[in-house]
């Protein structure tokens, strides 16, 4: 029986609402932050820039937990909107 193979992608989205990050106690301070949210967590718009008329978009994941309420934000990924 076959399958077809499947990829992971990173959910950088070219459209994003406002989400709270940094909620865990022991985080940074809470804020509000341009991104989306799964499950697992979320996800936030770290940079904006404009190249010559692309918008490139990076985005990182808030990493509030771990054993000291926080670890440092990692990047995600980019994408050119």
């Amino acid at each position: 029986m076959g399958g077809t193979a499947t990829t992971a992608q990173a959910d950088t989205r070219c459209d994003w609402s406002t989400i709270r990050i940094n909620g865990n106690p022991g985080a940074e301070l809470p804020s509000n932050a341009s991104g989306h949210t799964h499950r697992t967590g979320n996800h936030y718009v770290g940079r904006i820039t404009n190249t010559g008329g692309n918008i490139v978009v990076d985005w990182y994941a808030d990493n509030n937990g771990g054993d000291d309420g926080d670890t440092w934000d990692s990047f995600y990924g980019t994408r050119v909107c």
